[in-house]
């Protein structure tokens, strides 16, 4: 917090903490060597947010001497008459000038915010003299020098940077971002090292900014300077910035205290490093980092760049302390700059070319680590080779962060993990978690070439970094595994969910403008991540994969240590493809417009006309917002629309649509045509009926006719379209009874997420009761060939877990048993059972049974050292059909000794699918949102992300006024955009009811009387 800590007291040379002075570190030699002022030692101890960490005590008596009561009143006195000494010369002397120390508020000053268009008013009442969220652009700067000490026991952190930067023209001030730092040194000096006088420092909390003015002198044109600063912070658990973190050692060896081993780590991305130091907080804003740390003897310190240089630094409160010094790092963006400060030991291999990557952990979760080191080290060397660039650092390292907001975050040579995304453990973890771990590694390690190497310029080309991730993430791992089919499980993973969500008339264009920080949070979504990586899937599909990677080879040169946008990615691809494409043309039309278009198929004889219109699943008769909402291309696209026929399904076509219709023809005894094959297109296709009767009769007959993916696409259009109201309910029924001989995992998949979705919204109508008794009827065929055996491919088992879910969902007899008797064997007999069905077992042992099981449950969650099985537990748990105990377990999230934050959106979602718990988890949201919110901050996506597994699947007009009555006065951050999204999706539900219900009703009734045995 700004102003805490600020109290100093000077100690003896031998106890002290050598750091640089100020205006002393240049990059010709290491931070703090020779230093010779001494660190001031900050007094008071950690807020009160952390109770049970103030524990000063227990190095304190090793360090401080006890006096005489004598020797006290002297050094008392001696202290008072200093102090009055200097109150005196101060009064005289006047300020050097009129404002106070940045992040230091005046007692009396309450600051407002400012009104949209008033003028912006500093901590210390000023008014603050750059109005823009944005820095200004004159200033650059080269390099850092960060010397940090984070104290693990009071929980502050006292640090030290010098910023070296370049000035463009003439100008009397700079801008940079700092946030909740108190500054209480500062300096500047000219490339000579003279000091040049400082006339104000202003603190602006709103754009997190701080404002540097000199006071007779100027920055001159092209001129190099220095800012020299010292500052104090705190260590909080808010999972950003510079952050605490914590684990229980699993032997139940008690370290440290409250038996829990601390760490401190980092999370810069977007906007949290200015927490952590002051700096230039834009990614174009590149540098070189030259990071110092001083830790003590029991724990290791990390930094994207190899240790070149550790330190005796004398005792701090008794400690002995060890300075290290980190090799100087290439340039780099702000958000890329990550050091932790653990106990943990690693494993380690080399790549090819003799790069050590190297997994660090607590040390019991070490065995656990053996899979991600191989995975890095190999895809290491493929993304190498395809990419046509080395990895510029002299090693990697992935650390696994007990607590931890994201899936992971792409640090340069210091990537972070939640425990879930990198640890695996053969007998322990399921075959989903298995791939999730070498999904989550392959992701963050494409980033080291886009994101790292090469940098958006700015936020609204995050798909740049992300969609390239999201979209090699697969390909890396498809060549490591290849089968695992990863290309097909692209369709379901990426692909649909990107249609699903794009098609709200409240999603954004790919490309989007953002200015503060709230609103970049909120692009960390399903479009710059899944929409992002299935455009370049579709952009591979037509200018095939030789010419993609020679493309990027030149994008990665060109761009090497620089930024790049949009234009710059087609600017090299047109380039490859010999201008036969004008690919940013083709592309501006994916990126720069919201939503993506539905073909619509007729057919005239041999004639085929296919027609474009953007698609919305919502009715918006009513909405002017929607209708009036403008597109730079007016929802037109340019699409690579490819089929193939009936009579030749081998035989794939491809014709463009240039923002317009088309029209081609076919042999006169084509049956029906299938469009976008592969679901490789970023589009939807709607068939006339005869059409759709006769791929479902071929589907019926011979479904491989269609590979997989086209199976699981008709589904989802099919599905999809009906929900638009573009397809009478009756076809993706019709459709989903060639289920009973579908045995391929992706089509499953695909079909179960709607299946159960009508569940839901049909669970108030006439039609309820007949729909279960549908879903039993087709899932029956493939549960007894999935059995309970884990056995069989890796699809095969993904296959298994969906099935056997959904069967347990259903209370399907033949599955519930089996299932039973596992979690009593289990339970009673500590009978093993195999990690592919423990998500099955654990939930069939809650849902139907009671508080012992469940307990039962609660206690393995609570001991067990494997983050995969935690996870698993803590979806169980959510099972139970008991109101009271959902109740409990929903009062357990507010406790971080039993629930880490980053789980809380779990649990919530475990309950919340749970037809008992739905209403419970909206009711303990919103009793408890002033609570959430202070876990999280409104700067997180994870609020976003809780409204929407909530609310998501309310269906009445009752709730969805509910919803928005609640919201209407919450400031919910950077959730807005998907609180407008669930708000969109119960509007929609509510319309699929009134317009489904009784049709499905009707089918349903003829189809079990006619089928029924």
């Amino acid at each position: 917090m700004p102003g805490a800590g600020t109290a100093s007291s000077t100690r003896t040379s031998s106890e002290a903490i050598r750091m640089e002075p100020l205006g002393r570190t240049s990059s010709s030699r290491s931070p703090g060597q020779n230093g010779t002022a001494n660190t001031e030692v900050s007094g008071g101890v950690a807020g009160e947010s952390n109770p049970g960490l103030h524990k000063r005590n227990i190095y304190e008596q090793n360090g401080v001497a006890v006096c005489s009561q004598k020797r006290a009143l002297c050094i008392a006195t001696v202290v008072f008459a200093t102090l009055f000494a200097i109150s005196l010369i101060i009064a005289f002397a006047g300020p050097q000038n009129d404002c106070p120390c940045a992040g230091e508020k005046p007692a009396n000053l309450e600051i407002e915010e400012d009104e949209e268009g008033s003028e912006p008013i500093a901590t210390n009442g000023e008014i603050f003299p750059w109005d823009n969220v944005r820095l200004p652009n004159f200033a650059h700067p080269t390099r850092y020098n960060i010397t940090i000490h984070p104290n693990l026991t009071t929980l502050e952190v006292k640090g030290q940077v010098t910023i070296e930067f370049y000035v463009d023209r003439e100008t009397n001030f700079i801008v940079f971002h700092s946030k909740n730092l108190t500054i209480n040194e500062k300096m500047v000096q000219d490339r000579k090292g003279h000091r040049l006088k400082i006339a104000k420092l202003l603190e602006y909390p709103k754009h997190q900014q701080l404002y540097l003015e000199l006071e007779e002198s100027k920055f001159r044109k092209r001129g190099n300077y220095t800012v020299h600063l010292r500052f104090v912070s705190k260590l909080k658990n808010e999972l950003e910035g510079f952050y605490l973190s914590s684990y229980v050692n699993s032997n139940g060896e008690k370290s440290f205290f409250n038996g829990h081993r601390y760490l401190a780590t980092t999370h810069f991305e977007p906007t949290y490093a200015r927490s952590a130091f002051p700096c230039f907080d834009e990614p174009h804003f590149k540098a070189k980092f030259k990071v110092s740390i001083f830790r003590d003897r029991f724990h290791i310190a990390l930094c994207n760049m190899p240790v070149v240089n550790t330190e005796d630094a004398g005792f701090y409160m008794g400690t002995g302390l060890l300075r290290d010094d980190f090799q100087e790092s290439v340039e780099m963006s702000t958000y890329l700059v990550a050091f932790v400060v653990c106990d943990f030991k690693r494993v380690s291999q080399m790549t090819r070319r003799n790069v050590s990557v190297s997994v660090y952990a607590a040390e019991t979760m070490l065995p656990q680590a053996t899979y991600a080191v191989k995975t890095a080290a190999k895809t290491m060397d493929y993304f190498e080779s395809f990419f046509g660039a080395e990895y510029p650092l002299p090693k990697l390292d992935l650390i696994a962060i007990p607590d931890f907001a994201a899936g992971a975050m792409e640090n340069w040579g210091l990537i972070t993990y939640r425990e879930t995304s990198i640890l695996y453990d053969p007998k322990e973890t399921s075959t989903a978690a298995h791939e999730w771990v070498a999904v989550v590694v392959a992701h963050e390690l494409a980033h080291q070439w886009f994101g790292n190497l090469v940098t958006m310029k700015w936020w609204k080309d995050l798909w740049l970094n992300e969609g390239a991730a999201s979209f090699f993430e697969y390909k890396g791992v498809n060549f490591i595994s290849p089968e695992w089919s990863m290309m097909d499980q692209f369709i379901l993973d990426k692909i649909q969910p990107a249609l699903d969500l794009d098609a709200l008339a409240s999603s954004h264009p790919i490309s989007v403008p953002v200015k503060d920080p709230a609103e970049i949070e909120a692009i960390f979504d399903t479009i710059s991540y899944n929409k992002g990586a299935s455009i370049l899937y579709m952009l591979e599909g037509f200018i095939y994969e030789d010419v993609l990677k020679a493309g990027l080879n030149d994008y990665l040169k060109s761009h090497a240590y620089g930024n790049a946008d949009t234009n710059d990615l087609w600017a090299v691809f047109t380039k490859h493809v010999n201008r036969t494409f004008d690919v940013k043309a083709i592309m501006d039309t994916w990126t720069q417009q919201t939503g993506f278009p539905l073909i619509t198929i007729s057919r005239e004889g041999n004639l085929i006309n296919a027609s474009q219109k953007r698609f919305l699943v919502s009715s918006h008769d009513n909405d002017t917002e929607v209708l009036e909402s403008k597109s730079p291309f007016n929802y037109k696209w340019y699409i690579p629309l490819s089929y193939y026929t009936s009579k030749d399904p081998k035989d794939i076509q491809n014709v463009w649509m240039n923002m317009t219709d088309v029209t081609f023809e076919i042999p006169p005894e084509v049956e029906y045509i299938k469009c976008n094959v592969n679901q490789t297109g970023f589009y939807r296709v709607s068939y006339p009926d005869e059409m759709w009767s006769s791929i479902i009769q071929t589907l019926l007959t011979d479904h491989t006719k269609f590979s997989p993916a086209d199976r699981a696409n008709l589904i989802d259009d099919a599905f999809t379209l009906c929900k638009a109201g573009e397809l009478n309910a009756s076809i993706p029924l019709e459709l989903s009874l060639y289920l009973l001989n579908e045995r391929d995992y992706v089509p499953w998949a695909t079909a179960l997420n709607y299946l159960h979705s009508w569940k839901e919204k049909l669970s108030e109508s006439s039609a309820y009761k007949l729909y279960i008794i549908f879903l039993k009827k087709l899932l029956t065929p493939v549960t007894n060939y999935v059995g309970w055996s884990d056995e069989g491919s890796h699809l095969k088992k993904l296959l298994r877990i969906s099935v056997l879910q959904s069967a347990v969902n259903l209370q399907l007899e033949s599955v519930v048993k089996p299932a039973k008797v596992l979690f009593d064997d289990w339970m009673l007999r500590s009978n093993s059972i195999a990690p592919n069905i423990r998500d099955v077992v654990y939930a069939a042992g809650v849902k139907f049974s009671g508080e012992t099981e469940w307990k039962f449950c609660w206690e393995t969650y609570r001991k067990t050292p494997f983050p995969s099985e935690k996870r698993i537990m803590l979806q169980a748990l959510g099972a139970t059909t008991d109101p009271w105990l959902l109740q409990r377990y929903l009062l357990q999230t507010l406790d971080r000794s039993q629930v880490r934050p980053q789980d809380v959106e779990t649990v919530i979602a475990a309950v919340a699918k749970n037809p008992e718990g739905k209403l419970l988890a909206w009711r303990h949201l919103k009793a408890h949102w002033p609570h959430i919110q202070g876990l999280f901050g409104n700067g997180s996506l994870t609020m976003g992300g809780l409204i929407h597994v909530v609310t998501s699947d309310f269906f009445t007009e009752y709730d969805y006024q509910e919803v928005k009555e609640f919201f209407k006065d919450v400031d919910v951050g950077s959730g807005q955009r998907m609180l407008d999204q669930s708000l969109e999706t119960i509007k929609f539900n509510i319309h699929w009811v009134k317009e489904n219900a009784d049709m499905i009703d009707e089918w349903l009734k003829n189809y079990l009387n006619k089928n029924a045995s």
